[in-house]
C-alpha cells in the first residue's frame, strides 16, 4: 500500500450483527498474529489459513449474497480494472494512475463456484481532493446501497458515511504524511530502534546513512 493511500475493508452490516448482536465501534485485528504467520510462511507456503480470528480472518460472507457482477460493474465507474483481474478465478480487482494522482485501487476476492466472498477491500488516493471525492463517495454509496460496512486498518468500524470517513481518514498515516512528510517521518523514525536500523541500512548498502537524513527516514518507513 502506497503511503498517500487510505485503506478500508467492507463487510456485510448484517453479518456483524449477527455474530455480536450488536454494532461495535471497534473490530479486533490481531497484529502480533499477523506478525507472526507472516514471518514464519515460507515460499513454498502459498497462503495458508490462519490460525486464529480477527476481523480479517472471520468468514463475513458466508451466509451473505452480493451480486458480484453487479458491484464490479458500479465500481468500474470509478476506476478502471488491473490487467491481473480475472473472473473466472475468483479475483475482481481495480487500479488506478499514480502518475495521475488517481491511486485508487480495490478488489473482491470469492469462490468461483459458490460465490462467496473472501475479501472485499478499497484503497483511496488522498493526493488530489477532486479524484478522493469522487472515487470515495462512489464507492461507500454502493456500500450503502448494499448494507455494507467499513473498517480501517485499525479495526474501527463505520458506516459508509462521506463525512464520518472523512474524519477518520484525516487521522491516517496518509494524511499525516501528505500534510508534512518530514514532520510524519521524523515521528515514524522516533518509534524505531534506529541504531538497528542504521547498521542494517549500512550493512545492506555499503553505506553509512546519517541517523536524521531523510534516506534514513525513509528505510525507517518501509520497516
Amino acid at each position: 500500500m502506497a503511503i498517500w493511500q487510505y485503506q478500508l475493508n467492507i463487510i456485510p452490516k448484517k453479518s456483524i450483527i449477527e455474530k455480536y448482536g450488536e454494532l461495535p465501534e471497534k473490530l479486533f485485528i490481531d497484529f502480533n498474529g499477523w506478525k507472526n504467520y507472516w514471518n514464519n510462511r515460507t515460499a513454498g507456503d502459498g497462503f495458508p489459513e490462519p490460525q486464529f480470528e480477527d476481523a480479517k480472518t472471520i468468514k463475513w460472507w458466508i451466509n451473505t449474497k452480493l451480486n458480484i457482477d453487479k458491484i464490479a460493474k458500479q465500481i468500474d465507474l470509478y476506476v478502471k480494472r488491473g490487467d491481473w483481474s480475472d473472473d473466472d478465478s475468483g479475483f475482481i480487482g481495480w487500479k488506478g494512475s499514480s502518475e495521475s494522482n488517481e491511486d485508487n485501487d480495490a478488489h473482491i476476492a470469492y469462490n468461483s463456484e459458490t460465490k462467496i466472498i473472501s475479501e472485499f477491500q478499497f484503497r483511496t488516493d488522498l493526493r488530489n481532493k477532486e479524484n478522493l471525492n469522487k472515487f470515495l463517495k462512489g464507492v461507500l454509496e454502493i456500500c450503502a446501497d448494499n448494507e455494507l460496512m467499513v473498517f480501517n486498518t485499525s479495526g474501527n468500524l463505520f458506516e459508509p458515511n462521506f463525512q464520518i470517513i472523512i474524519e477518520d481518514l484525516k487521522k491516517s498515516n496518509a494524511a499525516a504524511f501528505l500534510t508534512d512528510p518530514e514532520k510524519f517521518l521524523d515521528k515514524l523514525a522516533e518509534k524505531n530502534n534506529e541504531a538497528k536500523l542504521k547498521k542494517e541500512v549500512s550493512i545492506e548498502k555499503g553505506i553509512n546513512l546519517k541517523v536524521d537524513s531523510f534516506w534514513f527516514k525513509i528505510k525507517s518507513l518501509f520497516k
